[in-house]
């Protein structure tokens, strides 16, 4: 069953029943040729062609509907960030490098901006957002934020392994609010980390540094590659399968 909540000129939003539980959809209409589906930070977001209506032969919003349907039976947890608590005034958040509170201001200005200050996350926002707004935007401002704040301190703990166990050669460290992968090496050595992993204990996001240090031997994951990430971390599986069962609930 589909649920079709408000909507605007260029925006409409449903509501997707899965079983027992309701999946939100975000539909798009935007100036392209053909439709896309991702999943979003707080829905299913679905941009179709401006232009596109239901008398059409090919119904992008009954094929994102199945695809939802579908991604969801086979892998739920892809959506537990949907049903997270928001960024409110007062959250907090436990990191690798300490516990921090969240306050949150409404002001008179067009973008939100923030700093860390006295182990409190100061966030100002524009007065007119609404709580769906801040949802979507504040999850990306507080992961710049963090990166920017534990950039150095994360970038020792990489040089700190990859002495104690490697002493390969990498160019440069960068984060990303990625939701698809918890890391990746490039062919030219530069090495890019998930800021959600500052929301893992500290024995997790170990892993995945030597995971992506071991990648610049290894380019793949054959055994050799499983190897050199053992010869660092024996007990590596203990730490693939928390990121399996509490990853998706690592989020801003």
């Amino acid at each position: 069953m589909l649920h079709r909540k408000k909507s605007t000129t260029n925006i409409t939003k449903l509501i997707v029943d899965v079983g027992d539980q309701q999946i939100p959809m975000i539909i798009y209409r935007e100036y392209r040729r053909s439709w896309r589906v991702a999943l979003g930070q707080r829905a299913v977001n679905l941009r179709i062609p401006v232009h596109w209506h239901y008398g059409m032969p090919d119904n992008p919003i009954e094929w994102a509907v199945n695809w939802t349907r579908d991604k969801y039976q086979k892998q739920p947890e892809l959506f537990d960030h949907f049903f997270l608590e928001s960024p409110v005034d007062g959250k907090r958040y436990q990191t690798i490098f300490g516990s921090y509170s969240l306050s949150v201001t409404m002001a008179d200005r067009k973008t939100a901006i923030g700093k860390i200050k006295d182990g409190t996350l100061h966030l100002r926002c524009p007065a007119d957002w609404d709580e769906e707004a801040q949802a979507e935007t504040l999850p990306k401002l507080i992961s710049k934020i963090f990166a920017t704040e534990f950039h150095d301190r994360f970038a020792e703990r990489v040089a700190d392994l990859n002495q104690r166990f490697y002493q390969f050669h990498y160019t440069d460290i960068s984060f990303k609010y990625n939701k698809s992968n918890w890391g990746s090496c490039s062919h030219t050595g530069h090495l890019n980390f998930s800021t959600r992993l500052f929301l893992a204990p500290q024995i997790v996001t170990d892993y995945v540094i030597i995971h992506e240090l071991a990648h610049l031997k290894e380019h793949n994951h054959s055994p050799a590659f499983w190897n050199v990430v053992k010869y660092a971390m024996p007990q590596y599986k203990e730490q693939v399968k928390w990121l399996k069962k509490n990853g998706s609930k690592l989020y801003y």
